[in-house]
C-alpha cells in the first residue's frame, strides 16, 4: 500500500513539475524577448554597448520575470495535470480505487510547497539584488563600465513637515548627503500652496539644510527673490529621507525592517513599507492556493466540452485570486486598509473558496 502510494505520488507529482517547468521558461523565454525589443534601442545607444550589453540586461531581468511569475506557471501547470489525468480517465480510476480528492491533489500540495520555499528564497538572494541594479544601470542610461553602485535615491516626491519635497536624486558623498533638483512646496493647514523654493543643490549640515542657486516664490504677494544659499529649516534628516524614499523591492527583508523601524521612531508613514513588507510572504505563499482553485479542472462529470469548461474556470479563479492580490496591496499601501489585510486577506478569503469547492465536490 505504501509503495503503491509512493508511485502515484512520484506520477503525479514529476507530471506537475514537468508542465510547471516548461510553462515557466516559456513565459521567461516569451517575456524577456519582448522586453528586448523594447528595451534593445536604449541599451546599444550607450557608448561602448554590445552584446554583454545585451547579456548583463537578460541576466538582470530575467529574475524579476521568474519571481513575478512563478505562481501563475503554477496556476496552469496544476490545470494542465489535472485537465490530462481527467482527459485519460486517470482520475475516474483513482476515485474508484478509493482515493479521496484530498489524496488526488496531495502531490500537488506538496509539490507546490517546495515551488513556495524555492520562490520566496531565489527572490530574496538573487531577485532583490538584481532589481537593485538593474534599476541603478537604468537610471544611468546602461552606461557601460559604470562605476559600483553608492547610496543613490531618484525621482524623490516624498510629503512631510507641512511641506512637499521633490528631487532629482539624493547622493552620500564623503559622509555629506546632496540633494539636485530640488523643489519645496510649503502648504498651509488647508493644503493649499502658498509658497515655493527652488534650488539647484542642497546640501544637509549642521542639522539643517543648505538650499544652493535659491528661488523663492510667494505664491500670495507673487514676489520672487533669489539667492545665493538659503537655509531651509525642516525636521527631514538624511536618514529619514532615505528611509521615506526606500525602494521595498530593492531592499531585503532585515534592511527594509530597519528602515520600518526608523520611520516609526520618527512618526512617518509607514504604511506602503510595511503593506510591502508582509507582501514579500504573501506573494510566494500564492502558490499554495492554486492546487484548491485548479482543482476544479480535474474533478466532476466527464463529457463532452464540460472538461474544457472546468479547466477554463479554474484558470479564471486563479486569474481572479492575482487581481484581488494586487488590488488589496495596493489599498494596503495607500492606507485604505491595514496592512496586513492587504497582505493576506486575498490569501485567506481564497483558501476558504478553495477548500469550499473541494469539499462540494467530495460530496
Amino acid at each position: 500500500m505504501i509503495t503503491m502510494q509512493n508511485t502515484f505520488m512520484h506520477y503525479v507529482g514529476r507530471m506537475f513539475a514537468i508542465r510547471f517547468l516548461g510553462l515557466l521558461v516559456f513565459f521567461v523565454i516569451i517575456l524577456q524577448m519582448l522586453d528586448l525589443l523594447n528595451r534593445s534601442d536604449d541599451i546599444l545607444s550607450a557608448e561602448g554597448a554590445g552584446m554583454d550589453s545585451m547579456l548583463r540586461y537578460i541576466s538582470l531581468r530575467a529574475p524579476q520575470i521568474v519571481s513575478q511569475f512563478t505562481p501563475f506557471a503554477a496556476l496552469l501547470g496544476i490545470v494542465l495535470t489535472l485537465a490530462g489525468l481527467s482527459h485519460t480517465s486517470e482520475i475516474t480510476i483513482m476515485r474508484a480505487a478509493g482515493m479521496s480528492v484530498h489524496r488526488v491533489l496531495f502531490p500537488l500540495g506538496v509539490s507546490c510547497a517546495i515551488i513556495t520555499l524555492a520562490h520566496f528564497t531565489f527572490h530574496e538572494l538573487v531577485t532583490v539584488k538584481a532589481s537593485e541594479s538593474l534599476d541603478y544601470w537604468e537610471v544611468n542610461d546602461y552606461a557601460v563600465g559604470l562605476p559600483p553602485e553608492s547610496d543613490t535615491r531618484t525621482d524623490i516626491r516624498i510629503s512631510y513637515d507641512g511641506e512637499i519635497i521633490a528631487a532629482d536624486s539624493a547622493v552620500r558623498v564623503d559622509g555629506a548627503v546632496l540633494l539636485s533638483g530640488v523643489t519645496i512646496y510649503d502648504l498651509n493647514d488647508d493644503g493649499i500652496i502658498t509658497g515655493t523654493i527652488t534650488a539647484r543643490i542642497a546640501r544637509y549640515e549642521e542639522g539643517a539644510w543648505r538650499l544652493f542657486g535659491a528661488r523663492e516664490l510667494d505664491a500670495e504677494t507673487t514676489q520672487a527673490a533669489a539667492s545665493e544659499t538659503v537655509i531651509w529649516t525642516n525636521s527631514l534628516d538624511p536618514e529619514l529621507l532615505f528611509a521615506m524614499t526606500l525602494e521595498p523591492d530593492q531592499t531585503t527583508i532585515p534592511e527594509l525592517a530597519a528602515k520600518i523601524n526608523q520611520l516609526n521612531q520618527d512618526r512617518a508613514d509607514t504604511r506602503a513599507p510595511m503593506t510591502s513588507l508582509l507582501g514579500r510572504f504573501s506573494k510566494p505563499m500564492a502558490t499554495l492556493v492554486m492546487p484548491l482553485l485548479g482543482a476544479i479542472a480535474g474533478f466532476g462529470i466527464h463529457r463532452q466540452g464540460v472538461l474544457l469548461m472546468r479547466a477554463v474556470t479554474g484558470a479564471a479563479l486563479g486569474f481572479a485570486y492575482f487581481v484581488a492580490e494586487n488590488l488589496a496591496l495596493a489599498l494596503g499601501a495607500l492606507g485604505v486598509v491595514p496592512a496586513i489585510i492587504g497582505a493576506f486577506f486575498p490569501l485567506a478569503i481564497f483558501m476558504v473558496v478553495g477548500f469550499s469547492i473541494i469539499l462540494s465536490m467530495e460530496n
